[in-house]
């Protein structure tokens, strides 16, 4: 899901992943982020919701790493 701005208390929040003990837990991204900024947040949270216990270093390392050898690649996201 995409908001304006995920947590209005916290200006560099881009992005959260609601704990796994929630139910209908969520994924939450800022809108209008630069493409490639929107793949790293992305995948950051993708990895919070894949290993919660995961501590945040390495959480921002490998997202990092992983947005920056798909945007080599040639990943780009479509507009609809």
């Amino acid at each position: 899901m995409f908001f304006p701005r995920p947590d209005k208390k916290d200006k560099k929040c881009k992005g959260y992943c609601e704990s796994p003990t929630k139910k209908n837990k969520e994924i939450v991204i800022q809108e209008n982020l630069p493409s490639k900024e929107e793949l790293d947040i992305t995948l950051h949270e993708l990895l919070h919701a894949a290993d919660w216990w995961k501590d945040e270093e390495w959480v921002e390392q490998v997202g990092t790493d992983i947005a920056n050898v798909l945007w080599r690649l040639g990943w780009r996201k479509i507009e609809e």
